[in-house]
């Protein structure tokens, strides 16, 4: 059986993949997303189980301090994949909006407004 380590370096390497999580979104650095969850997951578990084998408060008491740092590192990342997510869903929207401007014809009516007709065939007709 995998021996489970301390309660300090379980709650240390949380905060350092939170850390790094936080780099990879400030960064754009996307790809790396889902194995930083898997480690979180995987850390978090670890923790869960430190937590629901200590029967007295004041075993955790000392660690307040440190998952209050985890937890205020995983709240600010929570942030920031939210607002990665909205960026995310603007790009594509305005990818899918510059391919559809290619197949769109501008033309301006007689008040000077811009008019806009999609798919439509432009011609061109020389009036001698």
């Amino acid at each position: 059986m995998k021996q489970i380590p301390p309660l300090d370096e379980t709650i240390l390497q949380l905060a350092k993949i939170l850390e790094y999580e936080k780099e990879q979104l400030l960064s754009g650095a996307y790809s790396q997303l889902t194995k930083i969850s898997n480690a979180k997951t995987y850390h978090l578990k670890l923790l869960e189980a430190h937590i629901s084998s200590l029967h007295n408060n004041a075993a955790l008491t000392q660690f307040t301090a440190d998952i209050n740092h985890v937890r205020k590192l995983a709240s600010e990342n929570e942030t920031l994949l939210q607002s990665a997510k909205i960026g995310v869903t603007a790009a594509q929207a305005r990818i899918a909006a510059i391919k559809n401007a290619e197949s769109m014809v501008g033309t301006y009516k007689q008040g000077g407004d811009k008019l806009r007709t999609q798919d439509a065939a432009i011609t061109r007709r020389k009036i001698a």
